[in-house]
């Protein structure tokens, strides 16, 4: 027999048989009973601590990589070694026209000019909430006609704080630490003056990268620490500058309260959305247009994503060459993406060279505002791209999924009545469109869809799912209309002469007569012409034979020569070719909940055996 102990069993009883049978093994101990209470006692204690020790071993080693580790500090720490900085919170941003009204002043109190501090306080209300909004830049503006006017005022939802701190060069690397854990990061400003009681400050930027940083550059670093606050820090005087001992350093921010604001200041062009809390001038009314509604605002980077992001951000080396680069630093830079892809020109449906195409879907938004798109361009990818590649941000391209379901059950093996059954399949496809849907990599597969209605409920035994695939365009009323619209993948292109690719909701014509599309097959061609038609009884009389065409092989269709007499919404709905469908580039597939169809049907053959089979009916695979 072996007279050694295991090592290799983890598990607390494997550990205490392994104890017991070395002990056995000892001449000392031949004749004791290891099952009595005073020696088993004494055995599960020495089990116990081998089983602790092991299991803290294992978790403390797991803690020590960036793929297993499960407390965040210790992921932000690892992250910090690939050089990798969580995004804070961010905090949703407006832009507004703000005209101070002074007629009411005394002449002699009207200053020439006017400053609209950094930190000046406004108001806004989101769903009956009220949320503070504060300016994140100083501007500046001169009366005229007993008006202040300040243009393109950018806001920034939350509060304005600022923290004073003192250099003491006997701490080797000293940090500053931010009190906020909801700090806005991208709102920092970072000063550093003599003393106290000097006027002059020296203004730092944000460390991007070691391109022309010498010693005398003024810039800090900031990183998040093992307790979750950012903290702020300054070159060694080799890379970056290193302020002198007694020097008052003085981080002013804004922290913020994220998502929970964004759609303050209502519709563009609307007036009182947001009011100036903060006197600018004393007597002086205000009037507030928004330019931009608050958006962008979205929460502290989670612990997944910056196991994901870190590896990604570390090799793109803060350089734009590969795609994958290009959505690594938009990423580590922008808050408000819930998903993104980048493709470059090559892999246009039509190829153009010399371009890298970036789609983003913002968190709270179908589309990315004029200004994120600007910033992304020209803050976020300057400097950091190849000169001879020019990047294009795209906006997504949203495809609805229209679908019909009809799922047979045994009512014998449920509660629930059929009703009850039909909502849970709804909630089902709920769910996995929000889970598996609304990104660019979101792929629609048949059989998992089936997979999942089947598996809601034991009672549900077979299921069949009809896709169809439709988009909403509005037209201009009363004038000559044009839209091109992309689906995903190929279109089913029916046999019959009469049969339709596309299918539409009616449009009024400047006759008042109501009007539908459809198309037919261009003699000699794969396209197929779209015509629109009015319907007399069971007829369908063509009122306009040219309205554009489709393009099955490629998904497009081309819409023009239409012109209603309202701004209307028509839906434009086709078959995909191939039940599983799958987007491209800039395509994205979501479930429209009001546009599905859920039937219940009793399985006859379930509960009838074979002579329910008389009256069993399966499901067509496509409509009637």
């Amino acid at each position: 027999m072996a007279t050694n102990l295991k090592i290799t069993d983890l598990d607390f009883e494997d550990i205490k048989g392994n104890l017991k049978n070395y002990l056995k093994q000892q001449s000392v101990f031949q004749d004791y009973d290891f099952e009595g209470s005073g020696l088993n006692v004494l055995l599960d204690v020495l089990a116990y601590n081998t089983h602790y020790n092991a299991m803290a071993a294992h978790l403390s080693l797991n803690e020590a990589f960036l793929d297993s580790a499960q407390i965040r500090g210790n992921a932000v720490s690892r992250a910090r070694m690939l050089g990798y900085v969580p995004t804070s919170e961010q905090a949703p941003k407006a832009e507004v026209d703000i005209v101070l009204n002074a007629s009411e002043v005394p002449v002699l109190n009207r200053p020439a000019a006017l400053t609209l501090k950094r930190g000046t306080r406004f108001q806004s209300t989101v769903t009956g909430s009220p949320y503070n909004f504060v300016s994140t830049e100083a501007s500046n503006t001169t009366i005229n006609a007993a008006n202040y006017s300040f243009t393109n005022v950018k806001l920034a939802e939350g509060n304005y704080n600022s923290i004073k701190y003192r250099v003491d060069n006997d701490i080797q690397i000293q940090k500053h630490q931010i009190p906020h854990k909801n700090v806005d990061t991208s709102t920092l400003r970072v000063r550093v003056q003599a003393n106290e009681e000097s006027s002059q400050y020296d203004i730092y930027t944000k460390f991007e990268s070691l391109l022309n940083v010498d010693s005398a550059s003024k810039i800090y670093h900031i990183q998040e620490n093992t307790n979750g606050y950012y903290e702020v820090y300054f070159g060694d005087g080799v890379i970056g500058s290193k302020p002198q001992n007694n020097n008052v350093v003085t981080i002013d921010y804004v922290y913020t309260h994220g998502e929970d604001a964004n759609g303050a200041g209502g519709d563009i062009n609307s007036v009182g959305q947001f009011s100036l809390t903060d006197t600018v001038l004393s007597g002086a009314t205000s009037t507030i247009t928004t330019k931009i509604v608050a958006a962008g605002g979205a929460p502290q980077e989670g612990l997944e994503s910056v196991r994901y992001n870190a590896p990604i951000t570390f090799s793109s080396q803060n350089r734009a060459v590969t795609t994958d680069d290009y959505r690594a630093i938009i990423k580590n830079n922008f808050a408000n993406i819930a998903s993104i892809n980048t493709w470059g020109g090559e892999d246009q449906a039509i190829p153009d060279y010399g371009k890298i195409f970036i789609a983003i879907r913002p968190n709270t938004a179908e589309t990315l505002s004029s200004a994120e798109k600007t910033e992304i361009l020209n803050s976020i990818l300057k400097g950091k791209n190849v000169v001879s590649i020019t990047p294009e941000i795209v906006d997504p391209n949203y495809s609805n999924l229209e679908l019909d379901v009809i799922f047979k059950y045994n009512p014998n093996l449920t509660d629930r009545t059929a009703a009850d059954l039909v909502a849970v399949v709804s909630d089902t496809l709920d769910d996995y469109s929000l889970n598996q849907l609304n990104r660019f990599d979101g792929l629609f597969r048949h059989s998992e869809v089936t997979r999942n209605i089947d598996k809601a409920d034991p009672s549900i035994l077979s299921s069949t799912v009809r896709p169809f695939l439709f988009q909403n365009i509005t037209p201009t009323a009363n004038q000559l209309n044009n839209f091109t619209l992309t689906y995903p993948g190929i279109l089913y292109t029916p046999g019959g002469l009469s049969e339709s690719v596309i299918d539409s909701t009616g449009w009024t014509d400047s006759n008042g007569v109501t009007n539908f599309f459809n198309d037919k097959l261009i003699e000699g061609s794969t396209d197929r012409q779209i015509f629109a038609y009015k319907k007399v009884g069971d007829n369908k009389v063509t009122t306009i034979d040219n309205c554009g065409t489709v393009t099955p092989s490629t998904g497009t269709v081309v819409l023009n020569n239409f012109s209603p007499n309202s701004n209307t919404v028509i839906r434009i709905t086709v078959s995909p070719n191939s039940l599983d469908i799958a987007p491209k580039r800039d395509e994205i597939l979501q479930i429209d909940g009001t546009r599905l169809s859920v039937t219940a049907e009793e399985d006859l053959i379930a509960t009838a055996g074979s002579s329910g089979s008389v009256d069993y009916t399966t499901s067509a695979r496509f409509r009637s």
